[in-house]
């Protein structure tokens, strides 16, 4: 299980989620979690309607985007997109339950050694039932 973050971040999670996915025939499921702030306005005529449906497509265009390249130079895996309502670290805590691996990124710490996790890596180092997988995100 890979959780998708903004495309222009996690880049060597997903490929490497992707690398692990191609040589182990594994069914690739990447997460992506989304909110609905109960104070937003409904000026936008697209949130008039449905605001959780707009951010819900919107959280399926942000998915879609950051897989875009790693799915052209692998397009043997087989790719499940799952978009969830709530804290990122609920979300994909809840969805790694039925993975074999959870990939989760770190960033590196300047001027310092080792990785800083965020908050829903730590989550997912210490709480999921799976074996996580920490990459290394260069900046």
């Amino acid at each position: 299980m890979l959780g998708a973050g903004a495309p222009s971040t996690g880049v060597e999670a997903v490929r490497f989620a992707f690398r692990e996915a191609e040589a182990c025939k594994y069914t690739l499921d990447v997460v992506r979690a989304w909110r609905c702030p109960s104070y937003e306005t409904t000026d936008h005529p697209r949130l008039a309607d449905e605001p959780q449906r707009y951010h819900e497509e919107r959280a399926s265009a942000l998915l879609d985007a950051a897989l875009h390249d790693a799915v052209a130079d692998h397009p043997g895996v087989r790719v499940h997109r799952t978009t969830g309502e709530g804290p990122a670290r609920k979300v994909r805590l809840h969805r790694s339950a039925a993975a074999d691996l959870v990939v989760i990124r770190a960033q590196r710490r300047h001027g310092h050694f080792g990785l800083q996790l965020g908050r829903v890596g730590y989550t997912l180092l210490h709480y999921a039932d799976r074996p996580v997988a920490i990459v290394p995100q260069h900046a």
